[in-house]
């Protein structure tokens, strides 16, 4: 019994010595020069077109309607942004407001939506029969298409990865109305009892 259970020590003690041997001479073929090559600048990931969302939102300070009796779409929106998603502040659409701070700082640019560009305009039942006016809240919503970094060649700026954007959607709704607030009514007297 004792024979026993050393050889099956000593064989236990074999494996654990001879396996990370094999673990650390497979490591080597996981390189970019080893199997997953086409990981690797120029793959096969490059290979396909890749788009990300597009947001923006803001105040409306323009807008011309398409004309239905052309093939071509005249309608175009100009608003001032408010608010601006990562790919839509990278893409190089909107001017950096602030060149102090880190990053493209879009709040306070202007973005008009390129004339040709077919895209469903929304507007709120909030208008009723009337027209969207300068100060409406309105969100821009689409598609741009994206180099990945790693496929792009070395040098190219960050805005330079990024194409034309394609806007789908365009919503318009009316600005929210501020009500004067009411004066805060005045706290009653205490009653006090009066001695009889």
């Amino acid at each position: 019994m004792r024979t026993a259970a050393k050889i099956l020590g000593l064989a236990g003690a074999l494996a654990l010595v001879a396996f990370p041997a094999t673990g650390v001479a497979k490591r080597g073929e996981h390189g970019k020069q080893g199997k997953h090559a086409e990981h690797a600048k120029g793959g096969k990931g490059c290979a396909k077109a890749h788009s990300r969302g597009f947001q923006i939102g803001g105040t409306l300070v323009s807008m011309t309607a398409d004309d239905p009796a052309t093939e071509e779409s005249e309608a175009t929106v100009t608003l001032t942004v408010t608010s601006a998603n990562k790919h839509a502040r990278e893409s190089g659409e909107l001017a950096d407001q602030n060149a102090d701070r880190k990053g493209v700082q879009a709040k306070g640019a202007t973005y008009t939506v390129p004339v040709g560009d077919a895209y469903e305009l929304r507007l709120s039942n909030d208008y009723g029969t009337g027209a969207p006016a300068a100060g409406d809240r309105v969100k821009v919503k689409g598609r741009v298409p994206v180099t990945r970094k790693r496929c792009a060649d070395e040098g190219t700026t960050t805005a330079d990865r990024y194409g034309t954007p394609d806007v789908t959607r365009v919503s318009v709704k009316p600005a929210e109305v501020q009500s004067e607030p009411e004066a805060p009514e005045a706290p009653d007297a205490p009653e006090t009892e009066t001695p009889s």
